[in-house]
């Protein structure tokens, strides 16, 4: 599964719409899961045990929290972080709903979604401050407007994924059946075959992996959802309100130790990229250098820079909640202020989260 050239590590969490059925399943799982908390190993001597949720496997996605593990940043604040890779059939909203697992990575719309069918997820800092989602086409494929897609074959994540491009769509008088939607696997061969015009990609995986296809910037129209107003930021730190409420002071704790962990990201990418090589041998030092930079640019895009790293903006969520809803993706409306808690994050010292040469 680490053949970057083939698959998207990191992006395929397949944002689902969670309706009665799902919220069955969830309670499914808590009542499971309820057993096993009991059973989960202590942390070592004189440190509290976090267990941690990634996204997907380890990769430069995730480098703030792998080098935090690695800096002992984590340990230096008395934790003990157990980092779990997530995959296709594991979705981290699922286990920390469960409270098989004690904090997590998701995109904002995941938490949207969860709160609209009652399961009470909360963000404590939004990592990404932009969708990492673009929708592209070849030079000789380009549109001057969405309407030019009517009757195309586009390729898309569908499972929840689509809302974006739902909602760009809709700002042209357009729905899904005004275009041929091809579900899109793990690789962008078909896309380079020419199998649909339109293909979903995000930035740090699937567009670098075109890019490596001699399909350089200049020779793609690459759109960007931010352009519509659509955009669903990604990655952002969350938990339950449960735990939260319970162990404040350990989010506390392990909210201070990762945003310093991505900022030593920003400031020393080359180092951060060696120690991203350490959790898993098989990836590619070049594909993992590039996937960090367009990382980089997610987390420090917008006011993170000016405000630091992780920062909450209450318009992110009305943003994504408004998507969903409109896309069918949610039934019931969500008060954006209720998707995350900003109050931790206010408190990560400056030094942590702030970049010395913004």
């Amino acid at each position: 599964m680490n053949n970057e050239s083939t698959v998207n590590f990191g992006r395929k969490q397949s944002h689902r719409k969670i309706g009665l059925a799902a919220v069955v399943i969830v309670l499914v799982v808590i009542a499971a899961m309820f057993l096993i908390k009991n059973l989960q190993k202590p942390a070592s001597s004189g440190l509290t045990l976090v267990r941690f949720r990634l996204q997907w496997t380890p990769q430069a996605q995730f480098a703030g929290y792998l080098v935090a593990k690695e800096l002992s940043y984590y340990k230096e604040q008395g934790l003990d972080v157990e980092i779990r890779p997530a995959g296709p059939d594991l979705k981290p909203q699922n286990t920390i709903a469960a409270g098989s697992d004690d904090l997590a990575v998701g995109v904002s719309n995941l938490i949207v979604a969860s709160r609209s069918s009652g399961v009470p997820l909360k963000i404590i800092a939004q990592i990404f401050q932009d969708s990492a989602n673009r929708y592209i086409l070849k030079k000789e494929n380009a549109i001057k407007s969405l309407k030019d897609l009517r009757g195309k074959k586009v390729g898309i994540w569908m499972g929840g994924d689509e809302a974006e491009f739902v909602a760009m769509l809709k700002s042209a008088g357009m729905t899904l059946d005004d275009v041929k939607v091809v579900p899109e696997g793990f690789s962008v061969a078909p896309f380079l075959n020419d199998d649909y015009v339109l293909s979903m990609v995000t930035t740090y995986n699937e567009l670098n992996q075109i890019r490596d296809q001699d399909l350089t910037d200049d020779k793609l129209q690459i759109i960007t959802p931010r352009d519509y107003n659509v955009a669903i930021v990604g990655d952002a730190l969350f938990t339950s309100e449960k735990y939260l409420k319970e162990n404040r002071a350990v989010a506390q704790k392990f909210l201070d130790a990762s945003l310093k962990g991505w900022k030593y990201c920003a400031e020393n990418p080359d180092k951060a990229v060696d120690i991203v090589l350490k959790f898993d041998k098989s990836l590619k030092r070049n594909d993992q250098v590039k996937q960090l930079k367009e990382v980089m640019l997610l987390v420090l895009s917008g006011q993170a820079k000016s405000r630091g790293i992780g920062y909450m903006d209450r318009n992110f969520y009305v943003t994504a909640e408004r998507v969903l809803f409109d896309s069918g993706q949610i039934s019931k409306r969500v008060d954006p202020s209720a998707v995350f808690d900003d109050s931790l994050w206010q408190k990560v010292p400056e030094a942590d989260k702030l970049l010395e040469n913004k």
